[in-house]
């Protein structure tokens, strides 16, 4: 069953945006064209650009085209900050314990230094960067599960970060854990290559 192809005139009939933008897609009205269509379509329902911009990001075929894009923009961008100039190395504790210090986040809850500036800094690539990252939000979500007093967290973190990402996801399913019982398994537990070295 082929595809409705909607006209100028069916598409200023649409009742939501999201319907305007459907109606949209599937029409062969030009871009040009579309502008002034959008225009009228507004004055007549009295939805407003935003509305539209808001339907549109959740349309599947828009939404599919922008995630496509994304994954493009990423490994290029992967690829273009790479500063990793030395084979795969474990970074020592002093390493990890200047991590947590320029991995700080500011009044806003932003990251006080970029992905790339960390790679730069530590000579790595971004995705290495966002791996620590991920694990010390991981970690910061045990601190909340087991109630960890904001003095003692600092002196934990350079230990749990040496774990994998894996081995602390399943820390958080646990039960009835125990800061002390975690850090002595994560003492004890050999590091894994895979997630402890960059």
């Amino acid at each position: 069953m082929s595809k409705t192809i909607y006209t100028e005139k069916e598409i200023l009939e649409a009742k939501t945006p999201m319907d305007y933008i459907n109606r949209c897609h599937h029409s062969k009205v030009s871009h040009g064209r579309k502008t002034v269509v959008s225009l009228e379509w507004q004055r007549r329902t009295g939805y407003t650009v935003d509305d539209i911009k808001y339907a549109r990001h959740r349309h599947p075929y828009w939404k599919a085209r922008k995630l496509a894009g994304g994954v493009e923009r990423n490994k290029k961008r992967m690829q273009k900050y790479n500063y990793k100039t030395t084979p795969i190395f474990r970074w020592p504790l002093s390493q990890i314990k200047k991590f947590i210090e320029l991995n700080a986040k500011n009044e806003n809850g932003k990251y006080v230094h970029t992905d790339k500036n960390l790679a730069e800094i530590f000579e790595t690539t971004i995705a290495a960067i966002q791996a620590w990252r991920r694990k010390t939000n991981i970690i910061t979500k045990l601190y909340t599960k087991l109630n960890v007093r904001p003095a003692k967290q600092k002196e934990y973190l350079a230990v749990l970060l040496q774990s994998s990402e894996l081995v602390l996801r399943a820390e958080l399913y646990v039960k009835n854990p125990s800061m002390h019982d975690l850090i002595k398994r994560q003492r004890n537990r050999k590091q894994d290559t895979e997630y402890a070295v960059f």
